[in-house]
C-alpha cells in the first residue's frame, strides 16, 4: 500500500470496527486536525492486532520511545525497533482500546492522552493512561513517541463493554 498516513489513519477508524472496535470516539466531537491525528493512533492500533510491523513502521517515526511506567513505579524505554521486533515475534491477539480521548493538536504537533485497556487472546492484562505525541510530515500524522502507565489490578470497567474473544 503505497498511500499517505493520513489517509491509511482515516481508514483504519471504521477498520477498527471491524476488528472488534480498537477504539471508539463516538460522541465526541473532534476537529478535522484532531480527528486526523487520533486515525493515526487508531491506524496503530489496528496494525498492532494484525501484528502488521510494515504498516507500523509507516506510523511510527525512526527513532521513537516508547516510556513505560510499570506497576512498581519502575521506568522502561523502548526504542521503536524493539516494539517492532517484539510485535513480529508475539503471536498472542492483542487488542487495545481508547476512550474519553483528549486531543490537542498546534500546526504540525499533536498530543492524544486517553485511558485504555488492553487485552490479550481476548482477556483483560491491564489498563492505564496512553499518552502519544505525533508529528504531521509530508507522509500525514505520525507517531513521535508514546508514554502509558500499566495497572495490573483495580482497572475500571471500560465503556467500551466487554471484549469477547474471536
Amino acid at each position: 500500500m503505497d498511500f499517505r498516513i493520513s489517509r491509511f489513519a482515516t481508514l483504519a477508524v471504521a477498520a477498527s470496527v471491524a476488528l472488534g472496535g480498537a477504539s471508539v470516539h463516538a460522541g465526541e466531537t473532534y476537529s478535522a486536525a484532531q480527528r486526523e491525528a487520533l486515525g493515526a493512533v487508531d491506524a496503530l492500533f489496528v496494525a498492532m492486532a494484525r501484528h502488521d510491523v510494515e504498516a507500523s513502521r509507516r506510523l511510527i517515526l525512526p527513532g521513537a520511545n516508547f516510556v513505560v511506567l510499570l506497576p512498581d513505579g519502575k521506568l522502561r524505554i523502548e526504542a521503536d525497533t524493539g516494539y517492532l521486533d517484539t510485535l513480529s515475534k508475539r503471536k498472542e491477539a492483542f487488542l487495545e482500546r481508547i476512550w474519553d480521548a483528549q486531543v490537542t493538536v498546534q500546526g504540525n504537533l499533536a498530543q492524544v492522552w486517553a485511558p485504555y485497556d488492553f487485552h490479550l487472546d481476548g482477556k483483560l492484562s491491564h489498563c492505564g493512561i496512553d499518552s502519544f505525541s505525533l508529528a504531521r510530515t509530508a507522509d500525514g500524522w505520525r507517531i513521535a513517541g508514546i508514554s502509558y502507565t500499566v495497572q495490573k489490578v483495580g482497572c475500571a470497567p471500560s465503556p467500551l463493554g466487554a471484549v469477547h474473544p474471536q
